[in-house]
């Protein structure tokens, strides 16, 4: 994947995603759909984490390389279509609101070696931002982005693969996670756990998406909601989730914990038993992945640089994506 990434801006977003799927299969399944909805709407397929209980967290995602333009890195979180003033951001977050997900960015950024001119002067665990490992396949809210792109569009690309989360990190077994402190006063019981105690499964995916966001909400001079509430998503994990904007265009903690559910969407039933979704699904999205078992300690890794890690026996193969014809239903 590094090798295309280097070879002159030839290797496309729906390239890279056709070629992480197919790595990463069968340990996750995926169905590519006829629709193309990147023009309309920024978004490309839904990812879901789903746990042997039927809980489960879905993104709308948007695939995005991490290119080296002269002697700049930077990712277009800005693209416009010709005749549309809106960027392709605003319209992938204003999308995830069809399916009542969050929405994200996965990043495609090569290895150590394909970033060695990233000039990033933070760390992470006294490890240069550039040259961390598992990067190379990563996720980061949108919300992130947004506040990127608000603070300094010009590197706004190096500021979001900073606060960016390996994919193979966030739903790891082997890790736990520490707790996130909400400036949000007077939150449910149910939520407050969430965030304090350590999680496994989709519902470590969703407190490791809901991070850094949260990290920038602490950082904003606005007055955090006391009793406004937002409205309650049919079926999210959490229905009592404070209506806190901050400086983001939407309640950030309603927005990133509205895609944590109790139970599994039909349409991803549909995707498991090998069905297909129904058109009002199909006519929206590039595809949808689905990563099941998502809690179990055999959890597989989608690995930095397009690997896996260790397979569970006994899953089916996952559909193939259509190489010499991308676009068609897998």
């Amino acid at each position: 994947m590094t090798g295309m990434l280097e070879a002159g801006g030839m290797f496309r977003e729906v390239t890279a995603t056709q070629v992480l799927l197919s790595t990463a299969s069968p340990r996750i399944r995926f169905v590519e759909f006829a629709a193309d909805e990147e023009k309309e709407n920024g978004a490309d397929w839904l990812w879901w984490w789903v746990d042997r209980d039927g809980t489960c967290f879905g993104l709308l995602v948007q695939a995005k390389i991490l290119k080296l333009n002269g002697k700049r890195w930077s990712i277009d979180f800005t693209y416009r279509t010709r005749g549309d003033d809106r960027t392709q951001l605003s319209k992938l977050i204003a999308a995830a609101n069809r399916f009542h997900v969050p929405a994200a960015y996965v990043l495609y950024c090569g290895d150590s070696e394909y970033r060695a001119t990233l000039n990033c002067d933070r760390t992470h665990d006294d490890v240069p931002c550039k040259a961390r490992d598992r990067v190379g396949v990563s996720t980061v809210s949108a919300l992130v982005a947004e506040t990127a792109v608000s603070l300094d569009v010009r590197n706004s690309g190096v500021s979001a693969f900073h606060d960016a989360v390996p994919v193979e990190d966030i739903a790891s077994p082997d890790r736990l996670d520490s707790p996130i402190v909400p400036l949000a006063r007077g939150i449910a019981g149910d939520l407050d756990r969430f965030l304090r105690q350590p999680q496994r499964g989709s519902r470590q995916v969703a407190k490791e998406l809901l991070r850094p966001v949260q990290r920038i909400r602490n950082g904003q001079f606005a007055g955090a909601a006391v009793m406004e509430r937002a409205a309650p998503v049919t079926g999210a994990l959490f229905e009592n989730v404070p209506n806190d904007y901050g400086h983001f265009p939407v309640p950030y903690l309603a927005h990133m914990l509205r895609g944590l559910r109790v139970e599994v969407p039909d349409y991803v039933r549909d995707v498991l038993d090998g069905r297909t979704p129904p058109a009002w699904v199909t006519d929206h999205l590039g595809g949808i992945v689905v990563i099941p078992d998502a809690d179990t300690p055999t959890t597989a890794a989608l690995a930095g640089d397009g690997g896996v890690g260790p397979l569970p026996p006994g899953l089916p193969d996952a559909p193939q994506p259509p190489h010499d014809h991308p676009g068609q239903a897998a």
